[in-house]
């Protein structure tokens, strides 16, 4: 009789066991890392902890059935936060759960903080700049990048506030983009230049100079003609391009990014608002993080360096026909709001837009045609009454000083 019931016995103990390893199997397949489900304690009276890769129980934070250990972190997936025992016993003192939940979030935030920092490292030091200045500009683009992390990722924020602080030290947009292409090559391309010609009688291979390099393009016929297709970059601005052993057709170059000087010779005009970084930097803008670049010339300083005066076929048409003091007003104003707002642009450039603005605004269109034909100008030197060649004069200022 004692016998029967020994075996009894072990019989509900078995089931017992069996039951306990079922609920281990599915707690383990639902994930879970300490299960709800288990109420049992270990020796000292404390819950046990099971491994979250098998649900066994740990041994002294380790798992005697596959080995794994996961003190300090270290899980399957990558670093893992400490529990709330072992932080405890780390800090030396007890933590509740909403300092445990903050430290698990910094840890989940580190690796993209990491990344950023990184980024940001890699970045500045791509610029000529001095090691206080380059300190300077590290804390502040991190500030303003984090913040921009979210909505643009941890690339473009950091492109976006290294290049702010920098044109707010009075660096040019296209030295900036310049700087940030050697690590990023995307953001100094601007595009393609299309241009249509045709070879010359001479014959010989067609190239593409650009300031006397060579330059890669891609060429397809039109029949007698050939469609090249050149790529530019944001340091191209004001470059002389020119076509060996190929004569440019009429039309086939673009007006507005061009000045032609000869048959196959043109210098490349390319505006800031088409650089990729101006177009980040408006994308930050929209978010409300970033800030304008400080004035780095004072208004009236920059109005008289850039002077209607200094334009001497520009303020005759504009003293002939009465609009100089007009034109010299409205120039006066949207330069001074232009400067406020220049995001570290080189004043020249805006006085430049300014003055065609001006003259654009204030001239009617039949008096600058009127003055076209009075002295047989050529249409696409003119900008209402501004005589574009003439704006060399500043770029020498430039230069000069």
């Amino acid at each position: 009789m004692a016998e029967v019931r020994h075996q009894a016995s072990n019989n509900v103990g078995e089931h017992r066991s069996k039951c306990a390893t079922n609920l281990l199997e599915v707690c383990a397949l639902k994930g879970r890392t300490t299960p709800s489900c288990m109420s049992e304690v270990g020796k000292k009276g404390e819950p046990l902890e099971f491994c979250e890769e098998c649900g066994s129980p740990l041994v002294d934070a380790s798992c005697l059935a596959c080995g794994m250990n996961y003190r300090d972190g270290a899980s399957p997936v990558g670093a893992a936060p400490l529990d709330r025992r072992d932080l405890s016993r780390v800090l030396g003192r007890a933590v509740g759960a909403r300092a445990h939940g903050a430290y698990s979030l910094s840890m989940q935030q580190a690796e993209g903080l990491a990344r950023l920092r990184e980024e940001i490292e890699s970045l500045v030091e791509q610029f000529n700049a001095s090691p206080q200045t380059k300190s300077s500009v590290k804390q502040n683009s991190e500030r303003n990048a984090v913040k921009l992390m979210h909505e643009l990722g941890p690339t473009k924020a950091a492109i976006a506030s290294v290049a702010q602080e920098f044109l707010s030290l009075g660096r040019t947009v296209a030295e900036v983009s310049y700087c940030i292409a050697r690590l990023h090559p995307r953001v100094g391309r601007v595009g393609s230049l299309l241009l249509t010609a045709y070879p010359s009688q001479g014959g010989g291979s067609v190239d593409v100079l650009v300031n006397s390099r060579k330059r890669e393009f891609k060429s397809y016929s039109d029949g007698l003609y050939l469609r090249l297709r050149v790529s530019t970059y944001c340091w191209d601005s004001g470059a002389v391009v020119e076509l060996r052993n190929a004569v440019l057709c009429r039309g086939g170059y673009p007006t507005r990014r061009t000045v032609l000087q000869g048959p196959s010779k043109f210098v490349l005009v390319i505006s800031e608002r088409t650089f990729q970084l101006f177009k980040i930097l408006e994308e930050a803008k929209l978010l409300g993080v970033t800030q304008p670049a400080a004035i780095s010339i004072d208004p009236t300083t920059a109005t008289r360096k850039y002077s209607i005066v200094k334009l001497p076929f520009t303020e005759m048409f504009l003293r002939e026909t009465g609009y100089l003091s007009r034109v010299n007003a409205r120039y006066a104003s949207i330069l001074r709001k232009r400067l406020v707002d220049g995001r570290g642009r080189m004043p020249r450039k805006l006085a430049e837009e300014a003055l065609i603005e001006a003259c654009d605004r204030e001239v009617p269109a039949f008096v600058a045609n009127l003055i076209v034909r009075k002295y047989r100008l050529k249409p696409s030197e003119m900008s209402s009454l501004l005589v574009l060649p003439e704006l060399e004069s500043w770029r020498r200022l430039d230069t000069v000083s």
